[in-house]
């Protein structure tokens, strides 16, 4: 079966649609260096501050920039496009409307995962952005699969996970970042999420490096998993 070309919308932020990459070379089952798909990349770091636009309500520039690097992949010859940028999703629906090829979802393919390794009501931490949270896109799709979402309810410690986030974007994952997140992971905790999502893929890096107590889903792996598995790269 012919393999589709992938197309990745990334640059939000650049290390971790790097992480994407590796994520989908090491999920794809090969023989032979011929057997890894074909992907291309746009690393558009100039999208606007996805979580500003949503707690403002200024969201044109965002959706324009999306929109305009997802046709971009298109005309490059995409065939099938994945987002490795949680709080993006809050406009998936305008991409998808943009390009006439599909456009993955992961924050529902997270979901799933949870679902499929925690099962039905188990009580889910979400290490998110600020915009996340607003959009309640992940506590939407978390509850659409039976599980039930849980964010840091005090508001310095919130804060703490923006700051994080962002120092991971400008520096890279330290050791700050990590134990910022360790305090987000006890007030979920205390919460009762006996499991997490990274709902920002800077999470994704933290954790990585920095293993939590909780076992945790990954969207970035999921991502790179379900973009293998659409775009025919399995046996």
């Amino acid at each position: 079966m012919r393999q589709k070309v992938v197309g990745v919308l990334g640059g939000m932020g650049p290390e971790s649609t790097a992480d994407l990459l590796a994520k989908i070379v090491r999920s794809t089952p090969v023989t032979r260096e011929q057997d890894h798909l074909r992907v291309i990349v746009d690393s558009n770091p100039k999208v606007p501050n996805r979580t500003d636009a949503l707690l403002s309500g200024e969201t044109a520039p965002v959706i324009r920039a999306l929109t305009e690097t997802a046709r971009n992949l298109e005309r490059a010859g995409a065939e099938l496009i994945g987002m490795p940028c949680n709080t993006a999703h809050a406009f998936l629906a305008e991409v998808r409307k943009s390009v006439g090829v599909p456009v993955l979802d992961m924050i529902d393919e997270a979901a799933g995962r949870a679902r499929q390794v925690f099962g039905a009501g188990a009580v889910i931490g979400l290490l998110a952005t600020d915009g996340t949270h607003r959009a309640g896109i992940y506590h939407e799709a978390l509850g659409r699969h039976g599980l039930v979402p849980v964010a840091p309810v005090a508001r310095e410690v919130q804060r703490g996970v923006m700051d994080a986030l962002g120092a991971v974007k400008l520096s890279g994952v330290l050791e700050e970042s990590g134990r910022a997140l360790a305090v987000a992971i006890g007030d979920l905790s205390e919460q009762g999420a006996t499991a997490l999502v990274a709902g920002c893929t800077e999470v994704s890096l933290v954790l990585e490096k920095y293993p939590p107590d909780l076992p945790w889903v990954d969207p970035l792996q999921v991502l790179a998993e379900a973009l293998v598995r659409e775009a025919g790269g399995h046996p």
